[in-house]
């Protein structure tokens, strides 16, 4: 079996979508599978790994018996329990979970129909079967359909940076363990930080080539050896995943890693420049017109050949990096060091009716993990109430969330706190909250949560409505993107950018996994327009609070300087933006 976090995810998922149809447990007990599935998924390491290292406790919502299962799916392949749960509903039903739109209670109601499989349901959908003879309505039709091509798209997906990112790191710290090993780096996609991540690649400098690949494929959590040559060799994961390994020799190890990491349309624009100054590139060095060798042991040394300054590789997409590297005119891009606090972070206290999930941990342990990363501020911006409670009783709540964050304000002295909430944009471009509860606030992020398939016309008029909001400050995950699973919403972004400009609201760039959202693209125009940012982590445990190192990608990616990030500013600056 495979034993990625994805698969082990859709395991609990498919046992809690069991237990819901055939109603053999109760609503605690399928809220523990699809909280369990959620903290896996969206984890960093993987759980094959913790469970080895005896460490399952750590995962947040894996209870005793939760690991007593996974123990019993590591060790034997399968979990006699859950396989009891299963057993007599048909694989399609199953299958259908996987499509975005798809509950267990529709399954059930397809699987029923005799349905074979996906591409049976998708030819019922285009021929109409599926409305005229079996009666559903041409509206949860089309939406079955859209979820299908999603699910499409996401069968094609790539890694998720923050996922790659950590596997990486665990195999360089293999890697430089072995004595032959002078330097070793990651490559490509995930060198440059893009959002999604396809095989992982890495290079090496050494004089001992072939001890090198030899210790790479002895790396613990190799599945098969697909190829292996004296300086490079190819293997597969036990989490499916591919991996690459270039060996170079220490003396043209710039060039290699220059052009292994890309990108393809930037190692093309290099190659122009090379030529005009009678140089050949290649990952095997750097020549001159008379075929002998130029020593390029660094990246600096390969640039410094074409007279450029070293563009940072989140930049190298040939976007203008080689033509301000050559006028030395490059960005000094924010770094992670920069970050002075997180406003986007939820918490565990106790709201009646939250609009979506709550987070794990306390007020209190968010703000110690914020301690820890030596911010000088941290806001908690949990999910309001539901719109569907009266105005009252949604004011009542926030007052009442208020209260306590204020007598922590006033107990806590090492980091200065401030109350937020996360606000829904509703279909007309409304706030879930009212005006009167928004006030009380010390911030506000409004974000879209539903209706994201809007027309451009629709996403443009909803946010500009939100942003005309006075007590509105940020708009979160702007775009509402679900890599690998959701694209994102159409809008007038040149719009949207001028009206954030002009009124002094700030963008998000959101650092969760599945969204590094403001898109990088899109936060470079939006800088054009003069707009600021502020790189959130929207963490729903305290341990994601470490991935802003991922939102600081997307931001670097878009070529942002700290001073266009508010919460890098002092506390003196940020105060008087926000008039605290």
């Amino acid at each position: 079996m495979e034993i990625s976090n994805r698969r082990i995810a859709k395991t609990l998922r498919d046992v809690a979508a069991a237990i819901t149809i055939e109603k053999s447990g109760n609503i605690f007990e399928i809220r523990a599978y699809e909280n369990a599935a959620d903290s896996i998924e969206h984890s960093t390491a993987e759980i094959h790994d913790l469970w080895e290292e005896g460490k399952l406790g750590e995962v947040p919502g894996l209870g005793e018996k939760l690991q007593k299962y996974l123990d019993e799916l590591f060790t034997k392949g399968k979990v006699a329990h859950f396989e009891a749960i299963k057993r007599g509903i048909p694989t399609i039903f199953f299958d259908l979970l996987d499509i975005p739109g798809i509950g267990p209670k529709t399954a059930e109601r397809i699987a029923k129909l005799g349905v074979k499989n996906i591409k049976d349901l998708e030819k019922q959908i285009k021929s109409g079967e599926l409305v005229v003879r079996k009666g559903f309505s041409a509206k949860v039709a089309r939406k079955i359909m859209d979820g299908i091509n999603e699910s499409t798209a996401r069968e094609k997906g790539r890694m998720l940076l923050p996922y790659a990112f950590y596997q990486v790191e665990k195999n360089l710290a293999y890697l430089k363990k072995s004595k032959d090993v002078l330097n070793a780096h990651s490559l490509g996609s995930l060198r440059r930080m893009v959002a999604t991540v396809g095989d992982l690649d890495f290079s090496v400098s050494s004089h001992e080539p072939k001890k090198v690949v030899d210790h790479f494929c002895k790396m613990p959590g190799v599945k098969r050896i697909v190829d292996q040559g004296i300086n490079r060799t190819t293997v597969i994961l036990k989490t499916g995943i591919q991996a690459d390994l270039l060996v170079g020799h220490p003396d043209s190890y710039g060039a290699l890693l220059q052009h292994s990491t890309g990108s393809k349309s930037h190692n093309i624009k290099l190659r122009t420049l090379a030529i005009e100054k009678g140089l050949s590139l290649s990952e095997y060095g750097v020549r001159k017109t008379s075929n002998k060798l130029v020593k390029t042991k660094t990246e600096e040394e390969f640039y410094k050949l074409l007279g450029m300054s070293v563009p940072p590789p989140e930049l190298r997409e040939d976007t203008g990096e080689i033509e301000a590297a050559l006028e030395h005119k490059l960005p000094k891009l924010v770094e992670l060091d920069d970050i002075k606090g997180d406003l986007h972070l939820h918490s565990n206290f106790p709201i009646e009716k939250p609009s979506h999930a709550p987070g794990v941990d306390s007020i209190e342990k968010i703000i110690e993990k914020a301690e820890e990363l030596d911010y000088e501020y941290v806001g908690i911006s949990d999910h309001s109430p539901s719109f569907n409670l009266s105005k009252e009783k949604i004011i009542a709540t926030i007052e009442k969330r208020t209260k306590f964050i204020q007598s922590i304000k006033q107990s806590t002295k090492s980091i200065r706190v401030l109350n937020g909430l996360e606000i829904d944009i509703l279909g007309d471009g409304k706030l879930s909250v009212p005006d009167e509860a928004l006030k009380t606030l010390d911030y506000c992020i409004a974000g879209i949560h539903s209706g994201h398939r809007g027309s451009k016309e629709i996403i443009t008029k909803r946010l500009i409505t939100v942003l005309e909001n006075p007590y509105v400050d940020i708009i979160s995950h702007p775009t509402n993107r679900l890599l690998n699973e959701r694209d994102s919403s159409e809008a007038d972004w040149d719009q949207i950018f001028k009206y954030a400009a002009k009124n002094n609201k700030l963008l998000e760039i959101n650092a969760f996994p599945n969204r590094l959202d403001l898109r990088d693209d899109l936060v470079k125009v939006a800088l054009k327009y003069g707009v600021k940012f502020i790189i959130n982590t929207d963490a729903h445990e305290v341990e994601q609070m470490n991935n802003m190192r991922f939102g600081i990608s997307v931001a670097r990616r878009g070529w942002v300087e700290a001073k266009d990030v508010i919460n890098t500013w002092d506390w003196t600056e940020f105060k008087n933006w926000f008039k605290l």
